[in-house]
């Protein structure tokens, strides 16, 4: 199949603006890269995937696993220039392929350090404009300068030397001019030096380097983009697999316009709030039990499409509706023992605690309450009845959970909730009406969640290889629990209008989705997995309608049993 434009994807940040690059290659382009972003990448079925730019320092960086993840499925993937230099350098044993003199130096050992590329650069709002300059553009200039006999290899090298002494984040070609003048360097030369850099004698090699690459792609559109055989097995070790459970129920943590409908509507979801903290759950649990109903062999039951009377035929694609026959093919077996059903019926109050809602609310039978509400409940008993099931097929997690564990655990659950000391503890269980002792039962199975949604190494080794790397399954919980309509309608709308009053809106924002007042942007975007608080907090104007109550008469609503 000829490669088109729209199956590369692009990691870059402050070496070459994206209107540039555009102009070069018109691909789909990406924030730099961080910890996780390869394995999300490839839900949107890449051909090739080129590295430029990543993030090492707020963010963890990318893996080299998830890397060679990539390349055995098939995905080209090029670097150069800054990260993708240093990644292609050391995994092109392996199939990765480089691009560029600074990968050249850094595969044959001129270059060793990672602070070489690194600078330090503004925001996304700014595009990652570089604050400093980077020591390979230092190096490459001073080349220059000594191959034009503007300064000769004495001067050259103090220079240098210089420029490696400042930390990448202070690290600035004048300063290291000035550095070099007062260790005795010739000030006449130096002086000559700056004049010819001011004049166009700057060399941006990690530019340079990232034209070249992308004008190489470009050479690729409209050709076979063969698929070269690796020359590994990978082995998928537990914190890798961890990594990738984790992606696979979370949204993209940018929103691009190019994204594919059902990335959209899932980001779309982080402005639900606490709702969507159980939409992640939903996910993760749907993802447990399939797993568990395939190591049993079982055979997916008949579903009948009218259960989901929130979805439409064309969001219950065939693979959900397998995975959910594969489900209740388990569920058929776990819920016959005894007592399952009062389990249910205790981790959905669990669950009604940790969004803040009573018994009431779960309870409603309200005939003009909003569609949100219907959804809402659904979510949470279909949350109940998987954390039940996953509870069943593994009776023995309580063992495997330390106390630290449970300790850290209690510790977010209070921080949530603007709970931080003994006393507002015990105001907060007299206000919910629960007893120390349940308390404690309640932090240890909310523990032991976490561990069957996002961390499989507790008890989850080898789940990954029931899955493909593709699926998303928070589009799944959102199309389980009907939510999928309604965001995708939202998302699909053109007439989403910016809100004025921003403080006072996330105040509300706040106390709707039970959120203590006292909480900061940075921390709730943290908790719904935005990248950045920038973000969460541009888009909640966009979103705080969603969360206002639409009366409507609500469709029949049919046990997800």
């Amino acid at each position: 199949m000829a490669l088109q434009p729209s199956q590369i994807f692009i990691y870059l940040g402050p070496t070459l603006s994206v209107d540039q690059a555009s102009q070069i290659l018109p691909a789909c382009y990406l924030n730099p890269v961080r910890c996780g972003d390869i394995l999300a990448c490839l839900r949107l079925q890449p051909s090739a995937i080129a590295i430029i730019d990543g993030f090492f320092d707020r963010s963890a960086s990318v893996w080299h696993k998830e890397i060679l993840w990539a390349l055995e499925a098939g995905v080209r993937v090029f670097g150069a220039s800054s990260m993708g230099a240093l990644r292609a350098a050391e995994l092109e044993a392996f199939g990765m392929e480089g691009f560029g003199e600074i990968f050249t130096a850094y595969r044959e050992g001129q270059y060793i350090g990672d602070d070489e590329v690194a600078v330090l650069h503004s925001n996304a709002k700014s595009q990652y404009q570089p604050l400093t300059d980077a020591l390979v553009n230092i190096r490459a200039t001073v080349n220059h300068a000594l191959s034009q006999n503007i300064i000769d290899r004495a001067i050259a090298d103090l220079i240098i030397s210089c420029a490696k002494r400042q930390f990448f984040t202070q690290r600035h070609l004048s300063q290291a001019v000035a550095d070099a003048e007062a260790q005795g360097g010739d000030a006449k030369v130096l002086a000559h030096f700056r004049e010819f850099v001011k004049n166009g004698g700057y060399v941006e090699q990690k530019q340079i380097d990232a034209i070249g690459l992308l004008k190489h792609l470009a050479t690729m559109v409209g050709n076979t983009c063969e698929n070269k055989p690796v020359p590994f097995q990978l082995n998928k070790s537990i914190f890798i697999e961890e990594l990738q459970a984790r992606v696979a129920i979370r949204p993209m943590t940018t929103a691009y316009s190019w994204l594919p409908l059902t990335e959209k509507v899932c980001q779309e979801a982080r402005f639900l709030g606490k709702v969507y903290i159980q939409l992640r759950n939903l996910a993760g649990l749907v993802r447990w039990c399939d797993a568990i109903a395939q190591s049993q062999n079982l055979q997916p039951l008949a579903i009948d499409s009218d259960e989901f009377n929130s979805a439409t035929p064309d969001e219950l694609e065939a693979a959900l509706l397998q995975r959910w026959g594969r489900i209740q093919a388990l569920l058929k077996i776990y819920s016959q023992h005894d007592g399952f059903y009062q389990q249910v019926e205790q981790l959905h109050r669990y669950i009604l605690t940790m969004v803040g809602k009573n018994l009431s609310f779960a309870e409603g039978e309200n005939q003009t309450e909003s569609v949100l509400a219907i959804y809402e409940r659904r979510l949470y008993r279909l949350v109940a009845l998987l954390w039940a099931l996953a509870e069943q097929t593994y009776t023995q997690s309580d063992v495997n959970l330390r106390t630290s564990i449970t300790q850290k655990i209690t510790q977010n659950f209070c921080l949530e909730r603007g709970v931080t000391n003994e006393p507002e503890v015990e105001i907060w269980l007299k206000e919910n009406d629960i007893v120390p002792s349940e308390f404690k039962q309640m932090m240890k199975a909310i523990a032991r969640l976490e561990g069957f949604v996002n961390v499989p190494r507790w008890w989850g080794r080898g789940m990954s290889q029931y899955f493909s790397v593709t699926e998303s399954f928070l589009g799944d919980a959102l199309k389980l629990s009907g939510f999928y309509s309604i965001l995708s309608k939202r998302v699909q709308s053109a007439s989403q209008q910016q809100n004025d009053s921003e403080e006072a809106d996330l105040s509300n924002w706040y106390q709707l989705n039970a959120f203590p007042q006292e909480c900061n942007s940075t921390q709730v975007a943290f908790w719904l997995d935005f990248s950045e608080p920038e973000e969460f907090v541009k888009g909640l104007q966009t979103s705080l309608p969603l969360k206002k109550a639409v009366p409507m008469q609500p469709a029949s609503y049919s046990n997800p049993i």
